[in-house]
């Protein structure tokens, strides 16, 4: 049984992020639910621990670990995204490219203590580049890594890190280095779970009975959202379809699982089957119905995927068309040039694209808000090309010769298991971790925080920026007086109110602010030092927020230090009982 000393880390975790099945998933949540459920299927931890916003979050992730099959001796812990507890685990990884906020979380702590893991899904989006770019901002470490799904996408965050290095540089006149690492690890597939797809004979002849599909006929399956703006156009893949069904005079049916942007894509998608590909036999299927979308791979004999948009990075379907065990025609663009070897697990049809300068207008008028995102990759896309006559003779070869497929696809299964499988993925994280580890134990730290300076200048201590707004501040300088005697009715009152104190949590509680008045009555005047210098420290920030509140209320008068002599409230971070009020834990 593995145990708890296998390469773990705390998952940052929305449930958004991680869905699988139902209406309106796209690539994004099928990786990154596939490889948190690949974790927990493969990882070898005995506990799993997840970094979230609230406790509603956990509760979510643990019937999707119950789901996804985790073992009954397996457990989960919650870290509330305010703790700095992480030291012991090492690592956090975030489903996403931003690692720079999480860092600037961890600059109030030890930098040392944890390393942050993100991964690359799209990097055509504008939000998406300026994520990737904030990482030359942002107190990002060498013990930090964005994970990218390929070479082909590392290439595109490199040149855009290198661009913006090379304007910081200038603008600051000092050479500017990328902070962190930028490993290429692949996404994954279950590959058991898709060979046994293939292998269901009964759904093989169900679905290609009710598609009337005859045993002498070849179905072509497309997987995939169907979004020509965004994911792929079809097109190419029609008339490709249509050129090998003629050369080939075999009944071809082109077999399009997934789901439209709306109705009116769906049904432009299926006029434009039929403009292009006429004597082809089109079907399509619901990828919301995960009963169809499941068995439809059994119905297939070959996969076509005809990638020509920047928003694709790495392509998932592919690996999982290899693990099914189909032979695949795909362009050779993208993270699938990475992925298929040509002539091995199938075929690779060239694409083309317009040079560097085509698009500088293009991408002016997206970044402005001129265009949307989809009208940016559509126009992209209009003008990348795949070789339809290259598709139309790797599809007629496949159809020819059974032999071929047959072989294509038990190298595509071999390829699946061999470099895919979500235990492959799941290890070389972990390996990640252990290495990001090395790297923060060794390696020298980039901008280490500075006492009495905010550790993100741009979420600054408020009392600090905004200091010359009152007369004088409140400090252990600061004298403090109050008239008695005690009238505890009038303390209660003012303490209850949700108008007078709209939020007691960040002050002393009720008791010890009653104790407090009362030691200030008794004393007449004092500095706010005699009273701060026998506090627990966990005592001491709501201690200072007390003073402000009593003098706010008329309950104590005081002397508040002039701003130009004032000194900081030294109250130890993270620690204080308004942290651990607000949830800070």
């Amino acid at each position: 049984m593995a145990g708890p000393s296998a390469p773990n880390a705390a998952f940052y975790y929305n449930p958004e992020n991680y869905q699988t099945s139902g209406d309106g998933i796209v690539g994004r949540q099928s990786a990154t639910g596939g490889f948190l459920r690949g974790f927990i299927k493969h990882g070898g931890t005995d506990r799993f621990f997840i970094y979230a916003d609230s406790a509603d979050v956990f509760e979510k992730f643990q019937r999707f670990a119950v789901d996804s099959g985790a073992r009954a001796d397996q457990t989960a812990a919650f870290l509330p995204v305010t703790t700095a507890h992480l030291k012991q685990l090492g690592t956090v990884f975030r489903p996403g490219p931003d690692l720079g906020d999480l860092a600037w979380r961890r600059r109030h702590f030890d930098q040392r203590d944890f390393s942050i893991c993100g991964i690359t899904h799209t990097v055509s989006e504008t939000k998406a580049m300026q994520v990737i770019g904030n990482l030359m901002v942002a107190p990002v470490q060498p013990w930090d890594a964005l994970v990218c799904t390929s070479k082909c996408v590392k290439g595109v965050v490199e040149r855009l890190l290198a661009d913006w290095a090379d304007y910081l540089g200038a603008r600051f006149e000092h050479d500017v280095q990328l902070p962190c690492q930028l490993p290429v690890i692949p996404l994954g597939v279950d590959s058991a779970e898709m060979a046994a797809r293939t292998n269901d004979s009964d759904s093989r002849l169900t679905l290609r009975e009710a598609m009337d599909i005859k045993d002498s006929d070849i179905a072509l399956l497309y997987a995939g959202r169907l979004n020509h703006v965004e994911k792929a156009n079809p097109v190419p893949m029609y008339l490709a379809a249509e050129a090998a069904a003629a050369n080939t005079g075999v009944q071809l049916h082109l077999i399009q699982a997934g789901q439209a942007t709306n109705t009116e894509v769906e049904n432009a998608f299926k006029q434009a089957a039929q403009d292009f590909a006429p004597n082809v036999k089109h079907h399509f299927i619901d990828g919301s119905r995960d009963d169809l979308y499941d068995k439809v791979w059994a119905a297939a004999d070959i996969f076509i995927s005809l990638s020509d948009n920047i928003q694709e990075s790495f392509g998932l379907t592919p690996i999982e068309a290899m693990a099914a065990g189909l032979p695949l025609v795909i362009s050779h663009y993208d993270g699938y040039r990475e992925s298929v070897r040509d002539g091995v697990e199938g075929f690779t049809v060239p694409s083309s694209q317009p040079a560097p300068g085509a698009g500088a207008e293009m991408a002016f008028l997206y970044d402005t808000g001129f265009v949307p995102s989809p009208v940016f990759t559509a126009a992209i896309s209009q003008s990348t090309a795949v070789e339809v006559p290259a598709a139309a003779l790797a599809i007629s070869r496949l159809i020819e010769d059974d032999d071929l497929r047959a072989r294509l696809g038990a190298a595509g299964q071999k390829r699946a298991a061999d470099v895919y499988d979500w235990r492959h993925v799941a290890r070389a994280h972990q390996e990640l971790w252990t290495e990001l580890a090395d790297i923060r134990a060794h390696a020298k730290e980039s901008v280490p925080p500075s006492p009495n300076k905010a550790p993100f200048p741009l979420a600054p201590d408020p009392f600090r920026p905004f200091l010359a707004h009152a007369t004088g501040l409140l400090d252990a300088a600061a004298t403090i007086s109050a008239d008695g005697p005690f009238d505890k009715a009038i303390f209660q009152a003012l303490y209850r109110s949700d108008i007078a104190t709209p939020l007691s949590a960040v002050l002393l509680d009720e008791a010890d602010t009653a104790d407090l008045l009362k030691q200030i009555i008794n004393a007449g005047a004092m500095s706010a030092g005699d009273v701060v210098k026998d506090m627990t420290q966990e005592k001491i920030t709501p201690f200072y927020l007390t003073l402000g509140w009593l003098a706010k209320v008329g309950l104590i008068a005081v002397a508040a230090t002039p701003i130009h002599a004032a000194s900081g409230i030294n109250g130890p971070f993270g620690r204080s009982q308004t942290w651990r009020k607000l949830g800070g834990g």
